[in-house]
């Protein structure tokens, strides 16, 4: 059995196209090893935009929403989807700490805004993205 993760990358429009260009690097990177859920969001979760990014599959970056940030809409998707074993969020770390989520979350960001969050997500983990 493989784990099922659910990647969810913030669209909102304080992201930049360059951040954005080095998360999915990153996930191209991930992609070698696990497949995963491409979860995009803003203030909501694009639905209409989840896909399976697959194993070995190589992927450019695409915006495909604007909005502003809450990270409760990826949040509240992964809960009630009961179908994710882990949730990575990429995003600029903008908006206010979210809910609980019932699987293990960990925050990917860039070191600008590792150095300064809008709220700290101890304990879950933080990543940096170089």
């Amino acid at each position: 059995r493989e784990s099922r993760i659910a990647v969810c990358v913030d669209q909102s429009g304080s992201v930049s196209d360059a951040m954005l260009v080095k998360f999915y690097a990153e996930l191209n990177k991930l992609a070698d090893i696990v497949e995963f859920d491409i979860i995009p969001f803003d203030s909501a979760v694009g639905e209409e935009h989840i896909y399976a990014w697959k194993k070995n599959q190589k992927r450019e970056w695409k915006r495909v929403m604007y909005g502003g940030t809450c990270f409760d809409a990826p949040t509240k998707y992964v809960n009630e989807a009961k179908k994710y074993d882990a949730m990575i969020v990429l995003t600029d770390m903008m908006a206010p700490k979210p809910k609980r989520c019932k699987v293990p979350r960990m925050w990917m960001t860039d070191e600008q805004n590792a150095s300064r969050p809008y709220f700290n997500p101890k304990p879950e983990r933080m990543v940096i993205v170089v």
